[in-house]
């Protein structure tokens, strides 16, 4: 009767164990914003490069910026370009773009701590 308890646990707690390390090991930023995006925003997100400083580049970790900006938002930026940031539609899909704002724009907002 233990043995059929045990092994159900077991295999729960390997399968919570593996998602952890999984997620835990998880590229961020991701290979497609160091070699789009960090020239410019830096592989921390804060603009602090010579480029960065040069154009006035957003500063991903900025809690404001992120709190008045939606998704949708972001998405059309990447794809459109603005300001002084260049279009990377022609570049980059359109999953690879939202991946970009979900997953590495996104990302500096929980790194930040804020």
């Amino acid at each position: 009767m233990k043995g059929t308890r045990v092994l159900p646990a077991l295999v729960f707690g390997g399968l919570v164990s593996f998602g952890l390390v999984l997620y835990a090991t998880e590229d961020h930023p991701s290979a497609l914003f160091k070699e789009y995006c960090a020239k410019c925003h830096g592989e921390d997100g804060k603009a602090d490069t010579p480029k960065g400083r040069q154009l006035m580049a957003q500063d991903m970790t900025d809690p404001e910026w992120q709190a008045e900006k939606t998704d949708a938002d972001l998405v059309k930026v990447v794809t459109k370009g603005g300001e002084d940031m260049p279009p990377f539609g022609k570049k980059l899909t359109k999953e690879q773009i939202e991946s970009l704002v979900k997953k590495d724009v996104r990302g500096f907002a929980k790194k930040s701590g804020k």
